[in-house]
């Protein structure tokens, strides 16, 4: 059953990579705490602000940026759980009589009641040519949250185990965006000195995936998961809009609204459920200070970010980061993202760069909470 379950979010990650190109939120940014939409280079601006695309340096001439991460989050314990309820049920259909496994059968399976796993991956492309008259980034952008869910019916605590009829069920649905689009951006000065003002767009097309599958834990035990042709998908419009405001060379206020147009798609229907899968406008505020060996940056979500209209979770975070730069060639970055919901926990986010001859780059970062949340990203930058 554990191999099942773990498969089901894999297998849904990947139908819904397939889907289109892809994009996704940078390891720099995800080193200090999710920060970027004011401290976001041109390269990572479609990811946070799109006004960032106008934050290069003189040299900055074209870049290149390839970013892959992934997270999950176990909060309770599910993966484990199951792995015990596996190892219970199978010895219980060799020994079927034996009272003490069928009691251990039924705690470990009672166990199992309203646990929930999460998992989020993205993958992305950018690809920017910066200029004083307009700057432009075309980036295509994947993001795909999955959730395995486990409900456990009364009945099945009741008398002699009946694995052949189980009606306590799992159930994993997926919702995925891949945008497609080009951020366009211009810097333009202020009649007060040193001062200036970023204002950035990206229109964008926007391919939605949801998944929706759900089966009797026997049936995930026994049978061969397939989703086939059963996701839905459709493909619309939307764009973000982003501002930047520089006081001083040194100090930016961000403002980032991402799709603008709200959508949802409905997934197809298993054992007579679906859910709904929803993008809503996302407003973000956030603010950095930064020199040639020092940046400190902090975001605030305005707003809450949802998935599935029927299933109670949303995040809201408040992030705060700093890196490090040594001469241009190694960055140590480290953050922190306080949750503003019940549905995660507070995180620590830490990270290195490493670009020794100029050009290349590589970029890595990790994040952990205590409550099984942890995750990876790491991206390739080529600049000239």
């Amino acid at each position: 059953m554990k191999k099942k379950l773990i498969s089901l979010a894999v297998a849904l990650a990947t139908i819904s990579t397939q889907a289109a190109a892809f994009g996704a939120s940078d390891a720099r940014s995800a080193a200090m705490g999710g920060t970027g939409v004011a401290s976001a280079s041109y390269l990572m601006a479609p990811f946070h602000n799109p006004a960032q695309a106008v934050n290069y340096g003189g040299s900055d001439d074209f870049g290149l940026l390839l970013s892959l991460s992934l997270g999950a989050h176990d909060g309770d314990d599910l993966y484990n759980k199951i792995d015990h309820f596996q190892s219970i049920d199978e010895e219980l259909e060799y020994n079927p009589n034996d009272v003490k496994l069928q009691t251990e059968w039924k705690s470990a399976l009672k166990a199992l009641d309203n646990g929930t796993l999460n998992v989020d991956s993205t993958i992305g492309l950018a690809a920017a040519i910066p200029n004083q008259y307009l700057s432009i980034n075309v980036f295509a952008q994947a993001s795909v949250a999955t959730i395995a869910m486990t409900n456990v019916d009364e009945r099945d605590l009741v008398g002699t185990p009946d694995m052949d009829s189980m009606q306590s069920t799992v159930q994993g649905v997926i919702g995925g965006t891949v945008d497609a689009g080009v951020v366009l951006a211009r810097s333009f000065e202020l009649p007060f000195e040193g001062q200036r003002l970023s204002v950035g767009v990206t229109p964008k097309a926007q391919h939605i995936v949801t998944v929706n599958y759900k089966d009797t834990v026997s049936g995930f035990e026994d049978s061969e998961f397939d989703l086939g042709s059963e996701y839905q998908k459709k493909t619309v419009f939307n764009a973000d809009l982003g501002l930047s405001y520089l006081p001083t060379d040194s100090i930016t206020l961000g403002f980032a609204a991402k799709n603008l147009f709200e959508q949802e798609l409905e997934t197809n229907t298993s054992m007579g459920s679906k859910a709904t899968f929803i993008v809503e406008p996302k407003y973000t505020v956030g603010m950095a200070y930064s020199n040639s060996f020092l940046t400190v940056a902090a975001d605030y979500d305005i707003s809450t970010t949802r998935y599935f209209r029927e299933i109670a979770h949303e995040t809201q975070y408040a992030r705060v980061g700093v890196e490090l730069n040594a001469w241009d060639w190694v960055q140590l970055r480290a953050g922190y993202s306080a949750s503003m919901t019940d549905y995660a926990d507070d995180t620590i986010t830490a990270g290195f760069g490493l670009k020794p001859f100029g050009a290349f780059g590589f970029d890595l970062s990790a994040y952990y909470s205590e409550d099984n949340q942890y995750g990876l990203s790491a991206q390739f930058i080529l600049t000239l």
